[in-house]
């Protein structure tokens, strides 16, 4: 292999392992046991049916983001995370502290764990409860419009946790699909004009990641 390449796949892996430097290792961990991480997205639209077509199975690890508003249309017997983003102009974390459909369900659900992303580390978290710094060296980020958008603007929570799980998974060699539920356009006409949907969609097909569509008025 001429040297230029071996430097270039060098500094590549470099660059993946430092994105790790701050998951928590109970993801990692849960990330090894799967063999499929499903994400849902925050769309009224997404539905029963849609969650069947994602194949969830025991070795399934489920996310849901902010409010975590669809969780009565998931299953139980499986790993579940939460994501909760920092919101700058409230300056707290959308959805946490849950509200009791979360802790019920979190009751019900085999396995769960909440991870609060962004902003800075809260002095003390409950149990089972981690915080994940967003970076903007990630891979999928590369060439995101930050500048095209609002002060408060940025990625989506969805788009940053895929560009997240890419990485982890490239940098452990890690053997599981990504399949996305309601990132799709439409969203109950709720879309935040502070995200660049258009890239976000370009970029996820970019890498071929199987999304299940939701939208309003389908069987």
């Amino acid at each position: 292999m001429p040297v230029e390449n071996w430097l270039d796949d060098l500094m590549m892996t470099n660059a993946h392992v430092s994105a790790l430097d701050d998951v928590p290792e109970s993801l990692i961990d849960k990330l090894r046991a799967v063999d499929r991480v499903v994400l849902v997205a925050s769309n009224p639209d997404v539905s029963r049916r849609h969650v069947r077509r994602a194949g969830i199975t025991p070795r399934s690890l489920v996310l849901s983001f902010n409010k975590c508003g669809l969780l009565y249309r998931l299953p139980w017997n499986t790993s579940h995370v939460f994501v909760h983003r920092f919101g700058i102009r409230k300056q707290r974390f959308f959805g946490y502290p849950q509200r009791w459909k979360v802790a019920l369900f979190k009751r019900l659900a085999r396995e769960s764990e909440t991870f609060l992303l962004g902003g800075e580390a809260p002095a003390t978290t409950a149990e089972n409860v981690h915080w994940i710094p967003m970076r903007g060296d990630l891979a999928l980020l590369d060439g995101y419009p930050f500048d095209e958008l609002p002060e408060r603007g940025g990625a989506s929570t969805g788009f940053y946790m895929i560009a997240l799980l890419i990485e982890i998974r490239t940098a452990l060699d890690l053997d599981f699909d990504i399949v996305l539920v309601g990132f799709s356009d439409g969203g109950g006409g709720k879309q935040w004009y502070g995200h660049a949907w258009a890239f976000e969609r370009e970029a996820v097909a970019r890498h071929g990641l199987r999304v299940i569509e939701a939208r309003a008025g389908e069987p």
